[in-house]
Parts: structure tokens; C-alpha cells; sequence
């Protein structure tokens, strides 16, 4: 997966996870506040009717044509008053105008499956990260060494996210070294994992393979392009030739048992074994030899 989605991804999640609690935690102080004894009393109490207001009052009181009265009844009592704010603020907190009570615990939800969801993301990282590291162990024990400032330069590039300027300065630095193969393995790795680029990186891995390598290196690097032919390319009898090779030129490695395996080959004690396995007729009893008639005097013949 690219840097920049992974980034995005992880920004989604995190802003969700805030949105969905910060949306639950006033839900629920609401819903906290008004109680449900006070959300099922207002649900079944009828609206209180509405008092006769000021206006009404006073007009009522202009008909008796005194103007004692009208000012009289101009004036609403403060119990009518009362009564007449009341119903507004009934109107208020009515239910239809509240949060359904449930709601909280539906972004409690949404943000438990938007951790769940960081969660997962960060632990794929993490193993990537890891079988990543194994890998590099196993094909290029280099990157456990100290690297020169010009390679740390591309390295940086990299961490920056230019791919393609760590590329050109690590070619830069495989030209002046050419010893150091490993820098090549990180090419190829960088196009497969960076930028998808799967035919680049198996292309990187062949010129690789066509230098001289410590056996154990030369045989796990061509491993890793027997997968990126069988996986990312699908083209299994490319992967199999390479397999092969494994077997042939380096037939005492690690990898190449692992090639075997793959191949269904058995191992060489396995084939040496069976090819000494000689099968052993059973032996026929031998005839008892005739015996011998005791020696007889000159003239004389033993009796049939």
C-alpha cells in the first residue's frame, strides 16, 4: 500500500474515532440529564392548553367601553404569565425536539468499529514492517552495516516519500560500488512496495542474481523473485525455472530446500536412500548334496 494512502487512512480513522465520541459523550449528557421518567411522562401527558394572552384580555375589556377596565385588564397576571410560558418551554424540551435515546449508543458503536478499524491498519503496518526487516535480514545482511553519507542521502529522499531521487541516487552510488548488491535488493524493493511497480523490481532482482553472492544471499534473493513471478506477475513457469536453478547451483542451501519443497522434490539423503533400497528375493532352500558311499575294496560295488 503507498505512503500517502496508508496516511490518509489513518487520518480518516483517527478523525472518525473523535467525531463518533465526541458525538456520544453529549448524546449522552443530554439523555443523562432529562432522565427517562421525565422522556415517558412527557410522552404520554397531553399539552397543556394555552392561556388567553394580554392581547385578548384587553380587547375583551375595550367592549365594556371603560377605560378603567381596559387598563385594568391590560394587565396580565403574573400566575397568567406563568401559564403562558409554560407551554413554550414544554414545546422545548418536548421528545420530537430531543435526541432519540438510543442515538448515543449508535456513535458509541461507530467510534468502537472506527478504533477497531486504526487498529487492524496499524497492525498491518506493523507485520509489513516486520517481514520487511526479516527479509533484508535474510537476503541483504549489508543493511546491518554501517552505510556511507552518500547512501544515507538516498535514504532520506526515501523517508521523504521521493522514491523515484532515492532510486536515481542509490544507482548513483551502485555505479561507484558495484560490490554492494544490497543497494540493488533496496531498488528492487522500493519499486515493489513503494511503487507498485512489480516488472521494475523483478527486472532489478536478475541483474542481482547475475553477480556473484554469498550462497545463502543469492539463494533467498531468488526466492523472493520466484514469488514476485508466481504472485504479483502470474507467471508460473518463469517461477519455476528459477526454483529450479536454486536446486542446481545451489543445492547445500537453506533456500534451496525451500525450493525443493515448493518443487516436491524430495531431499538428497531422501533420493540417495531410496535409490540404495534394493529389494532381496527370498532364498530357495539348497538341495542336500548327495552323499557319498564309503570307500569299497578293489572288485566290489555297493548294492542299488
Amino acid at each position: 500500500m503507498n505512503r500517502s494512502v496508508k496516511l490518509v487512512l489513518y487520518l480518516a480513522l483517527l478523525l472518525a474515532a473523535s467525531y463518533c465520541f465526541n458525538r456520544f459523550r453529549i448524546a449522552y449528557s443530554k439523555v443523562e440529564a432529562i432522565g427517562p421518567s421525565e422522556l415517558r411522562q412527557e410522552a404520554t401527558s397531553p399539552p397543556a392548553p394555552i392561556e388567553a394572552s394580554a392581547a385578548t384580555n384587553a380587547a375583551a375589556a375595550f367592549d365594556t367601553n371603560t377605560v378603567a377596565s381596559v387598563s385594568t385588564n391590560a394587565i396580565v397576571p403574573t400566575e397568567a404569565v406563568s401559564k403562558v410560558d409554560k407551554p413554550a418551554s414544554k414545546i422545548a424540551q418536548s421528545p420530537a425536539a430531543r435526541k432519540d435515546p438510543s442515538k448515543p449508543f449508535v456513535f458509541l458503536g461507530l467510534f468502537i468499529l472506527s478504533l477497531a478499524g486504526l487498529g487492524a491498519l496499524a497492525a498491518w503496518d506493523f507485520t509489513q514492517y516486520l517481514a520487511s526487516r526479516a527479509e533484508r535480514e535474510m537476503t541483504a545482511e549489508d543493511f546491518l552495516l554501517p552505510k556511507s553519507a552518500e547512501y544515507e542521502a538516498a535514504e532520506a529522499e526515501w523517508t521523504k516519500g521521493n522514491h523515484l531521487d532515492a532510486i536515481n541516487l542509490m544507482r548513483e552510488y551502485l555505479r561507484k560500488n558495484p560490490v554492494e548488491q544490497h543497494v540493488a535488493i533496496r531498488i528492487a524493493e522500493i519499486y515493489e512496495k513503494d511503487l507498485n511497480n512489480y516488472l521494475a523490481s523483478v527486472l532489478e532482482l536478475e541483474e542481482v542474481l547475475k553477480h556473484k553472492l554469498p550462497r545463502e544471499k543469492w539463494g533467498w534473493t531468488a526466492i523472493h523473485l520466484s514469488n514476485l513471478y508466481s504472485g504479483k506477475l502470474n507467471q508460473t513457469a518463469k517461477a519455476l525455472g528459477v526454483l529450479n536453478r536454486i536446486v542446481h547451483e545451489f543445492p547445500d542451501t537453506a533456500a534451496a530446500k525451500k525450493a525443493r519443497q515448493r518443487l516436491g522434490l524430495p531431499e538428497p539423503e531422501e533420493a540417495r536412500a531410496k535409490d540404495e533400497e534394493i529389494e532381496v528375493e527370498p532364498e530357495t532352500p539348497a538341495s542336500p548334496a548327495p552323499t557319498e558311499s564309503p570307500a569299497l575294496p578293489k572288485g566290489f560295488r555297493s548294492k542299488k
